[in-house]
């Protein structure tokens, strides 16, 4: 299935716009977090540090498991619970190089035993054993189920060594909220881009596809052979130029076809004149010699002859001549009961039997040419057809068409020959121009439909394939 140019424009633009739209709040809500990450641990890094400020190193190792509740243990408290109160942060705590509680605020474990969660932010406390203040570079869920974010500076004793890190949490719910904003920004990012390209899609359907649907009418009546109707114009844009030199390629191929048929008018006058006079010297002829049957027989030869010329002109002419259709409505049964009368001599000096087999259906159409089309189809397959065979005419719908068939039970047409059917001037035939099937295919096309070779069994079914009229 082909994909429209409005599908493909909204491919190549619109897609990569929604694409955009959508990835753009997932970017900034990722510079966001960074920026506000590296603030916040910028933050809990400063009341660490001040929190370490206020601590000695030498005191802080003086402190062994079961020291809980004694007076230096309260005294580090002390200090923790008002630099914590001061920064605003969940909690402080002190911890020796092997990670175990010296002293911290809230929810903490006994002096000299570890504190579990630290393991997370192991590289970060190596760096500031090492003598660096740092923030942790992943957040965590407390106890409570909230967020948070962790910051570290060391603490020194008396020759300046690092014998301890002050941690501090804090609550990094934000991010939680920013998060929440962030899915917020993208679902209405989709929202308003999946609305923009329904509002694109039905703007350009009526703006964009309706020139070219028109234009793509004109170029199908133009191919059809008609001439007559103007080709659209849809403005000034790239589709009004092409629209513009369409209608400059109707007008002269118009112009061409109205030379052509002059010059066929005018051949025909110039052949038909001695035609005509041929013909009546001939007659003359004949009777002259009236009583001279040798001669008389020459005479009817050359008649014959003569006949058959003005039928080859006949025929050529009524080929090259742009049909002109007077559509009215008919029934397709009654459109195959005159042409079952015009062809009945026909079938009678080969004994064929001919069989109507049509349902009651209309079809809008003109009936002169439709009667001459089927015509030749039915002169076709009578001739086709062996002696005391049979041939039907047919009329059936398929879907909103109507079928027009004839069947005749005759060898088939050769398969090398059957693309070649249609083609003008191709012809099997001794005597013949080969523009009757032509001519067929021309007046179905005319009618907006198309003429074509099923193969049957055992012979051959042309058929004429019409677009329907309710009855």
């Amino acid at each position: 299935m082909r994909a429209s140019l409005l599908t493909k424009l909204v491919a190549a633009y619109l897609v990569p716009t929604l694409a955009l739209l959508v990835f753009a709040p997932l970017l900034g809500w990722a510079i966001a977090r960074r920026s506000l990450e590296e603030e916040v641990g910028k933050r809990l890094v400063g009341s660490a540090g001040a929190a370490a400020a206020t601590l000695k190193g030498d005191l802080l190792l003086t402190l062994q498991p079961g020291d809980d509740g004694n007076r230096t243990h309260r005294n580090v408290l002390a200090k923790l619970e008002a630099m914590r109160a001061a920064g605003n942060v969940r909690r402080l705590y002190v911890v020796d190089r092997d990670r175990k509680m010296l002293a911290g605020t809230g929810e903490v474990p006994p002096v000299g035993e570890p504190l579990p969660e630290l393991e997370r932010d192991r590289v970060e406390i190596e760096r500031a054993f090492s003598g660096g203040s740092v923030s942790s570079s992943v957040t965590f869920k407390g106890l409570d189920g909230r967020t948070y974010k962790s910051g570290y500076a060391p603490v020194s004793d008396s020759e300046g060594k690092v014998v301890a890190v002050v941690g501090a949490d804090a609550s990094a719910e934000f991010f939680e909220v920013l998060r929440e904003f962030g899915a917020s920004m993208v679902g209405l990012a989709v929202a308003f881009g999946l609305l923009g390209l329904g509002v694109f899609y039905a703007v350009g359907y009526h703006w964009l596809l309706g020139p070219i649907r028109r234009l793509r009418g004109a170029a199908e009546r133009i191919g059809r052979g008609d001439l007559e109707s103007p080709v659209p114009l849809s403005g000034d844009d790239e589709l009004g130029v092409l629209a513009e030199g369409m209608e400059r390629m109707r007008g002269r191929l118009q112009s061409r076809e109205r030379e052509l048929q002059m010059m066929l008018a005018g051949i025909a006058h110039e052949v038909r004149n001695p035609l005509g006079g041929i013909e009546l010297f001939a007659g003359l002829l004949a009777e002259e010699l009236e009583g001279d049957e040798e001669k008389r027989s020459h005479v009817r030869k050359v008649q014959r002859e003569l006949g058959h010329l003005k039928r080859v002109v006949e025929e050529f002419l009524g080929f090259a001549r742009d049909p002109r259709l007077a559509k009215e409505s008919m029934d397709a049964r009654e459109l195959l009961d005159e042409l079952s009368d015009l062809v009945r001599g026909d079938a009678d000096a080969k004994d064929v039997i001919l069989v109507i087999d049509a349902e009651s259906v209309r079809l809008e159409g003109d009936r002169a040419t439709l009667r001459r089309a089927l015509l030749n189809l039915a002169r076709n397959a009578i001739q086709a057809a062996p002696q005391g065979g049979h041939v039907w005419l047919r009329a059936r719908t398929v879907g909103e068409s109507v079928v027009l068939a004839v069947e005749d039970d005759g060898p088939g047409v050769p398969q090398a020959e059957r693309a070649k059917l249609f083609t003008p001037f191709f012809t099997t035939k001794q005597k013949g121009l080969g523009l009757g099937l032509a001519f067929v295919r021309r007046i179905a096309e005319a009618h907006g439909g198309s003429a074509g070779l099923r193969p049957g069994e055992g012979g051959a079914v042309f058929e004429v394939k019409l677009p329907g009229k309710a009855a």
